[in-house]
């Protein structure tokens, strides 16, 4: 496998990178490490996961993969996920990537207070950086794009009024307007609407690195059987969820025609869907045959 041996006797460092933004602090990453780290952990190996760098586009962060650079990342299925790249079958953010709500400037708000179809939210300017998946799936379903080469690039053309608003998925935002603070002076949280596809992360590795890859998924579904994955998934997005108020929202779904319906079956009830989430009762039964697939060959 690639994942390298440490100086420290028996450890075998895990690389992954940091997010893609750079010179801000970034929580955008903290679950999928610390599952990571204890997915490795009942592996019953030495993995110690290290952060290798940050700051990589998309593109480059899958090439330090396949090169042996960094060994995990992850990634959600589309268009320009590298063939080379081996995913493990898990959709370990339970799909909230998917579930959108919007920054605006403030003045917008009466223009999405009165936005509730389909066709009127694709008749207004969004703003996505040009290189993630997301503008795959908002262009095939015909969204008003504004093309951004940063993710630090997309805030400031927000504030001077390229587009109308940027997507972020709740389990982003709360952070990102902590963290931006100062670039968001005119900028809020949009309060009636959200928007929803089907869109999971799910780790992935090299097609050389099948160990690897079989060692955190085993670790993954002992997470799942044991309740500790709903556990870890609630403490880190109970809060963001309840905050989000997405009952109180009107939603509009859109299709994915990279997230093709057999996948989005296989784990039929493992998705995140706020009419039946509990955050009281994590759900450990997520565990069960259908949320759980044979290991990588």
């Amino acid at each position: 496998m690639l994942a390298l041996p440490c100086a420290a006797a028996d450890v075998i460092e895990v690389g992954y990178t940091g997010t893609d933004s750079v010179g801000i602090q970034d929580d955008r990453n903290l679950f999928f490490i610390e599952l990571l780290k204890q997915s490795l952990a009942r592996s019953g190996k030495p993995y110690k996961a290290v952060v290798r760098v940050r700051g990589a586009t998309h593109a480059r962060q899958m090439q330090m993969v396949v090169d042996g650079l960094i060994d995990v990342l992850w990634d959600a299925p589309g268009p320009e996920v590298d063939k080379r790249l081996m995913a493990i079958e898990i959709p370990i953010d339970k799909g909230l990537i998917g579930w959108r709500i919007f920054f605006i400037n403030k003045e917008d708000q009466p223009l999405f207070s009165k936005t509730t179809t389909e066709a009127e939210l694709k008749k207004i300017p969004l703003g996505q950086v040009k290189y993630w998946h997301d503008t795959s799936i908002l262009r095939a379903n015909h969204f008003d794009i504004v093309e951004t080469p940063t993710y630090n690039g997309t805030f400031k053309m927000l504030m001077s009024k390229r587009f109308n608003y940027f997507p972020r998925s709740i389990s982003e935002i709360w952070s990102e307007q902590k963290n931006q603070q100062s670039m968001l002076s005119n900028v809020v949280i949009e309060k009636n609407l959200v928007l929803h596809y089907p869109i999971a992360y799910f780790y992935h590795v090299s097609q050389a690195n099948k160990v690897l890859a079989q060692d955190i998924q085993h670790g993954l579904e002992a997470m799942l059987r044991d309740g500790s994955f709903d556990k870890l998934f609630e403490e880190f997005n109970g809060e963001l969820i309840a905050k989000a108020n997405l009952k109180n929202r009107h939603v509009i779904h859109i299709k994915n025609p990279y997230m093709s319906d057999e996948t989005y079956r296989k784990f039929e009830h493992f998705w995140f869907n706020p009419e039946t989430y509990d955050s009281t009762h994590p759900d450990s039964s997520t565990s069960d045959s259908k949320t759980s697939s044979s290991a990588p060959r």
